[in-house]
């Protein structure tokens, strides 16, 4: 198995709508072109930060980088939840990738998403996790 690259930075969704580009703005080096399966969903978050994993790829005219995996490191300097929309016994809950977190306080927009993929900046309040913020990654 071929190894793995790993590249942080900020993701800019830019282009025209005929021929949109993610790319991935590094600090002190050229931004670089996200393609894949992923990419989808990375230019959904846009001006977030993040880690993506995968391998560079010839592609003009700057340097592109097919992605296999990806990580939100902040969205507005906040770290959030990341995962699937999911509704149980009247609650809205979120399955992450190591968790099941039940949602409190949930706009009706983000209850309706059973099934996308999401992200959550939340609050805890005692026992609750409220939703301050919330982005679709990838609908259901």
């Amino acid at each position: 198995m071929p190894s793995e690259t790993m590249l942080t930075g900020k993701v800019a969704a830019v282009g025209l709508a005929m021929s949109p580009v993610t790319s991935l703005e590094i600090e002190g080096a050229r931004a670089t072109t996200l393609v894949g399966p992923l990419e989808p969903e990375l230019r959904r978050l846009g001006s977030a930060t993040v880690w993506v994993s995968g391998s560079p790829v010839s592609g003009p005219p700057n340097a592109t980088f097919s992605v296999t995996r990806y990580g939100i490191v902040s969205i507005d300097g906040a770290k959030p939840l990341v995962g699937v929309v999911m509704m149980r016994d009247g609650a809205t809950w979120l399955a992450t990738e190591s968790d099941t977190v039940k949602l409190g306080r949930v706009p009706a927009e983000l209850a309706a998403k059973s099934g996308a993929k999401v992200w959550v900046i939340v609050r805890r309040t005692g026992d609750e996790l409220t939703t301050q913020s919330y982005g679709v990654i990838r609908d259901p």
